[in-house]
């Protein structure tokens, strides 16, 4: 298996109600300016009285890359966004942006040249029955899982609160299949949805014309699935393998591809036949 490329440009942006600037980056960081600062635009208006204090999201940036935000307040009513990129290789090997953040705590007093950083040749540690287990009892078990299904079925979670929801996203994301969490988007806030985030909690809720969206009550009486079921019985069971299992199966669009691949391989057989017949 080749190695994914394991540098991680960084860059320091601040924005307010005039304007958003670079105001630290990394070498590597060059060039991607003008599409951090259309990200930071696109996270959305603040609304009167709604703070910011810490919060984190994830997202493709550009065709190469995934850019892991962390949001802050900052003095003089500014919020500072600190996006680390990486490699979408890498990336998939991780799958949690709430690790990734935490292990490169930002500098919000930087300025001018930062370092580029570099991921560690190792994975994140696995997921352990306690882990999980202490996820689902510290809290709100119905809704995280509830929730965990919507995204696995190839729906959307959106939510409202009036501040970021750090717990609740970071639990969430502890629940999914190990390729659900470096295929969908996470968001513990933003402004707005025009990121297009798989989970995201908003101050205020956007109009839904297609009335299909989730209410929270909805998402906690989410009609039991297979996987959600097979989660809690392995919760409950204390069965680390069987847990390993869930976390490994494929996502949905996995067994698509893993159908039109043997279908074209059968058709590629049976052209083969053909000719040699």
């Amino acid at each position: 298996m080749a190695i994914p490329d394991l540098r991680i440009p960084q860059g320091l942006l601040l924005a307010d109600a005039r304007e958003v600037r670079v105001v630290a980056r990394s070498e590597g960081f060059e060039g991607a300016e003008e599409e951090a600062e259309r990200v930071v635009g696109w996270f959305g208006e603040r609304p009167a009285g709604v703070a910011c204090p810490r919060a984190h999201f994830a997202r493709p940036f550009g065709r190469k890359h995934v850019a892991v935000v962390t949001v802050a307040e900052q003095p003089h009513d500014a919020l500072g966004f600190r996006f680390l990129l990486l490699a979408r290789d890498l990336y998939r090997h991780l799958g949690d942006p709430f690790a990734v953040a935490d292990r490169y705590p930002p500098d919000w007093a930087a300025t001018g040249t930062l370092p580029d950083l570099a991921w560690p040749l190792e994975t994140l540690p696995p997921r352990t029955i306690e882990g999980v287990q202490a996820v689902l009892k510290n809290g709100d078990a119905p809704l995280l899982l509830g929730s965990a299904q919507v995204l696995v079925d190839g729906g959307r979670v959106v939510l409202e609160r009036s501040a970021p929801a750090e717990e609740l996203l970071r639990g969430l994301w502890q629940l999914l299949p190990d390729r659900s969490r470096a295929e969908l988007w996470p968001a513990s806030f933003a402004f707005a949805a025009d990121l297009g985030f798989d989970a995201v909690v908003l101050p205020v809720l956007p109009p839904d014309p297609s009335g299909v969206r989730h209410t929270e009550d909805g998402l906690r009486d989410y009609p039991q699935s297979p996987y959600e079921l097979a989660l809690q019985v392995a919760v409950e069971g204390g069965d680390q393998r069987e847990l390993d299992h869930l976390f490994a199966r494929r996502t949905g669009g996995d067994t698509i591809r893993l159908a039109l691949a043997i279908i074209g391989g059968a058709t590629l057989l049976a052209l083969l036949s053909k000719f040699v017949l």
